[in-house]
């Protein structure tokens, strides 16, 4: 079992582990039971609290207001979305590059607020990186010049690499990782992954959490959490109110196990309840 009273500091997935919904990000959905109870609580007891989802349509502070809405004490800056850790990537290692974003305000947003500077798809001249996010929809001037940039040896990344979206609710396929591989498929390439379970985005919940990998802890319902938590070198605890079942658990590899299995986070309170100073007042 994972030492619950070695953990004070954790990155916590939205959709299927705090929030069940069927749209990323937590919109349009509801707390799972005891899921604002959980975050007070650690907040409450001084634990470091990153919110981290796959989502990438959105900026973190739209998502970060849908869960204060909902209940959670979650600031902007402790949300970290796909769109935002890949754009701190860009902006860190393409520094002055032309960016093309094949994506929503949620990838264009962070990149503006870092200073990247934007590739217009219109634009003969050819981008230096492409990144694909998701988005209501795409043009075809935007696959277009993703596909000749990368064609013509830009660097190519994608938010994500999961066929399906499972947020507690049904599951819908995953458009932008679809997208980018559409872009890769002309183009010849395979996008690299800047979001979840990515090294990159790794060592931005590390950095941002500053704590000692033994004491950090991921929790989310799905297998990439598991796979994020094995390059932080934190625990992994997994959920089974959202896309991953029992069963899928029986044929993985021993690595690919997490180290501790819930039913939902209401469970994992209840452990918690005794190990943590109580709030007064909070509410479900």
């Amino acid at each position: 079992m994972t030492p619950l009273d070695s953990i004070d500091a954790w990155v916590l997935d939205v959709d299927g582990c705090l929030v069940r919904t069927a749209r990323a990000g937590g919109a349009g959905g509801a707390p799972m039971p005891d899921a604002v109870r959980f975050v007070a609580a650690l907040k409450a007891a001084g634990h470091e609290v990153l919110v981290c989802t796959n989502a990438s349509e959105e900026p973190p502070r739209t998502y970060a207001r849908h869960l204060r809405e909902h209940g959670f004490d979650i600031d902007d800056d402790r949300f970290v979305t796909a769109g935002s850790a890949a754009a701190d990537f860009i902006a860190a290692e393409h520094p002055g590059a032309r960016v093309l974003a094949v994506g929503g305000e949620g990838l264009r947003d962070p990149l503006r607020r870092l200073g990247v500077t934007p590739a217009d798809p219109d634009d003969p001249s050819l981008a230096d990186v492409v990144v694909v996010g998701a988005a209501r929809s795409y043009t075809t001037a935007e696959l277009n010049a993703a596909g000749l940039a990368v064609d013509a040896g830009a660097a190519f990344y994608t938010t994500v690499d999961v066929p399906w979206f499972h947020g507690g609710i049904g599951r819908s396929i995953c458009a932008s990782a679809a997208v980018a591989h559409g872009i890769g498929w002309a183009a010849g390439a395979e996008p690299e992954v800047l979001g979840k379970p990515s090294p990159a985005l790794a060592a931005t919940l590390s950095r941002r959490l500053g704590r000692p990998a033994g004491r950090v802890a991921v929790v989310g319902d799905a297998l990439v959490e598991v796979r994020l938590a094995r390059h932080m070198g934190a625990h992994a605890l997994l959920v089974l109110s959202g896309a991953t079942t029992r069963e899928r658990l029986d044929d993985l590899s021993q690595e690919e196990r997490p180290d501790a299995l819930y039913a939902d986070v209401a469970e994992l309170y209840q452990l918690l309840t005794p190990r943590l100073d109580q709030s007064e007042g909070v509410t479900a």
